[in-house]
């Protein structure tokens, strides 16, 4: 899903996927604590956090809010 949308939003947001397994720190310092977790920043701030399973068309409507 995460590539459809990086496809769909290409040239309007950047999308794409961290494993939080290599990468600790940025956990940490966003505080994940389930997984999928999908973080929709703007200007450099987290303005949606979603944990859990979401489909395609929830996550448009999240990201269409912002873009």
């Amino acid at each position: 899903t995460i590539d459809e949308l990086a496809t769909d939003y290409d040239g309007r947001a950047v999308i794409g996927k961290l494993n939080v397994d290599e990468n600790p720190a940025t956990q940490s310092r966003f505080s994940i604590m389930g997984i999928p977790t999908v973080l929709i920043f703007k200007g450099g701030e987290i303005v949606e956090q979603i944990v859990g399973l979401a489909d395609k068309n929830a996550l448009k409507k999240l990201i269409d809010k912002h873009v």
